[in-house]
């Protein structure tokens, strides 16, 4: 049994803990805050299978990171830009358009920005396409901030990435055939001995002199010599070489532009049965989808290239050197797509 005191002392430690358990609750939750909060916007440890690259000027750090580290040309390797800033300064973000050096860029996102105490952490996320095996580079990025600090300088600045280099393998990879598996060549087999070959090398020269006679009469009777005709890649070949040497890039852009759709289009004239250079863009795109003519990822090949087109015959948009040179890029690059496909089903 407890006496009177003993009881009155456990009341009042009870009353303690019970006005005593918010606080804890509270303290509790404001640390669990802080350590997700650190967690989420920090750097992220460098990847083993990554490319990483990191610059830094005054309040802004940027790093970069491609991976895997060699992709094959059939994968789509993610570059991720993070970029740290302190408080007070903005970033100007690079506008990137559907290609960054030798990659398409297929699909971005960009997560809602975090903090790392008093740091900003803006990240960005890239999904790229390989446009070719080999060694392909991403041209170094330029960005640009404004230092709006309280003891800052207030002047514009910017900062440039490092160049990163990929190498991308093909498919085959470790598979692919080399030249130093093939066996050497086997050395001079003696002829049997015997007697005279005379009669049998009379008989050879009577064959190639009668061969070379009937080949000299079937060309005299030729009055025109006849050349096999060009394939619709081969026109289109010859087409855009005569874009590059008119120079109307560098004269008239709108034209330009004109005449590189316009091979594109005469070349699928050529190879399929859409009329292409008498429709507009959204027929012609309309009844390669409803026909099915060419594959989903060169539809959608298309379909960028003609609308990018658009922008600038129709919308007076003026291209970069940057993106003029894409176009052309672009225009080889759905040709010589079409003309490994059409190989490959003959063969």
């Amino acid at each position: 049994m407890l006496s009177a005191a003993d009881s009155g002392i456990r009341q009042q430690a009870v009353r303690r803990r019970r006005a005593a358990a918010p606080c804890l609750l509270l303290l509790a939750a404001i640390g669990c805050g802080v350590s997700n909060t650190s967690d989420s916007a920090g750097d992220s440890s460098p990847s083993a299978d990554a490319i990483r690259s990191e610059v830094e000027r005054g309040p802004v750090k940027v790093i970069l990171e491609v991976s895997p580290r060699s992709p094959r040309l059939s994968d789509e390797p993610q570059l991720t830009v993070l970029i740290r800033s302190e408080p007070g300064v903005r970033i100007e973000k690079p506008p990137f358009g559907t290609a960054l050096g030798d990659f398409l860029i297929r699909d971005f996102q960009e997560p809602v920005p975090g903090a790392d105490g008093q740091t900003q952490v803006l990240r960005q996320v890239y999904t790229l396409e390989p446009t070719r095996a080999g060694k392909l580079t991403i041209a170094p990025i330029t960005f640009r901030f404004h230092d709006e600090r309280p003891d800052g300088d207030g002047q514009t600045h910017t900062l440039e990435s490092e160049a990163l280099t990929v190498e991308v393998s093909t498919v085959l990879g470790d598979a692919a055939p080399s030249l130093a598996d093939l066996r050497p060549a086997a050395g001079p087999v003696e002829l049997p001995a015997g007697g005279s070959h005379s009669g049998q090398w009379l008989a050879g020269m009577a064959v190639l002199l009668a061969v070379a006679g009937a080949v000299v009469w079937k060309v005299r009777r030729l009055k025109t010599p006849v050349s096999a005709p060009l394939s619709p890649q081969e026109l289109a070949w010859l087409e855009l070489e005569q874009v590059v040497e008119r120079r109307l890039a560098e004269s008239d852009i709108k034209a330009y532009y004109v005449e590189l759709t316009g091979v594109v289009r005469r070349y699928i004239e050529r190879s399929t049965a859409v009329s292409a250079p008498e429709q507009t863009t959204e027929e012609f795109l309309r009844e390669i989808v409803q026909d099915a003519v060419f594959a989903d990822e060169d539809q959608r090949r298309l379909q960028q290239f003609l609308e990018s087109a658009d922008l600038v015959k129709f919308a007076a948009l003026e291209p970069a050197a940057s993106d003029i040179e894409d176009s052309f890029e672009r225009a080889k690059e759905f040709i010589r797509l079409q003309r490994e496909e059409t190989q490959e089903v003959a063969v």
